[in-house]
């Protein structure tokens, strides 16, 4: 078995997952400042301070390097939302605290705002699937809260997934609005009016109890 080198008290492994971590930053900042269009391999490696042959160690393409950035937002939305939504009993609370969330992991970074509405449009098939994906999960979140705190015994007159995602929908609109400057609302406000809605169209699926 060949023994891993080690440079400085860091290994083969530990420097190439360094790398991939500075073409990562490289490309949040890129993508999400220049936009993907306009954003090559080199300037890519440039930015991160490495040859360009360090790019190919990690990631194929740029859509390859596009597609992990994308991950990783995704991730951290999900994160904290979940973690957000966790920690409040009731449905309304619940659904403002994961919206507050959501809303403050994506525009507290323009780059990432930039990248979840616009960089990763009409890139490629896996892509799109990844977005539609994202989208119906993070609708099938806000929907299995909801039924939970609504109890078990509840009949349903309206599908709560499907009405999350045309609420998700809404979501993304009002995110491009924002990104162009064209949203003239403060994301308390723009929170509150989600959650009013959110919460009104949880109670709407619910048959009312006769």
């Amino acid at each position: 078995m060949e023994r891993s080198r080690t440079y400085r008290g860091v290994t083969a492994a530990q420097r190439r997952a360094q790398r991939r971590e500075r073409l990562l930053d490289a490309g949040l900042e890129l993508f999400g400042t220049a936009g993907y269009a306009h954003t090559s391999v080199r300037a890519i490696s440039a930015a991160a301070s490495l040859n360009s042959r360090y790019f190919y160690e990690s990631f194929s393409s740029r859509e390859d390097l596009l597609y992990a950035v994308y991950q990783h937002i995704l991730s951290d939305i999900f994160t904290r939302a979940s973690e957000a939504m966790a920690t409040e009993p009731a449905l309304e609370s619940a659904a403002r605290a994961g919206l507050r969330a959501a809303w403050t992991t994506i525009t507290e970074d323009r780059r990432k705002a930039r990248i979840v509405a616009l960089e990763v449009v009409g890139v490629s098939e896996r892509l799109e699937r990844l977005r539609r994906e994202s989208r119906q999960a993070l609708a099938q979140l806000t929907a299995d809260n909801a039924v939970a705190m609504a109890g078990s015994d509840v009949r349903l007159r309206l599908d709560p997934v499907l009405t999350a995602r045309f609420l998700m929908g809404g979501v993304v609109e009002v995110l491009l609005e924002w990104i162009h400057g064209e949203l003239d609302a403060s994301a308390d406000d723009v929170v509150e009016h989600f959650t009013v809605l959110f919460t009104a169209a949880a109670y709407a699926a619910i048959e009312p109890q006769r």
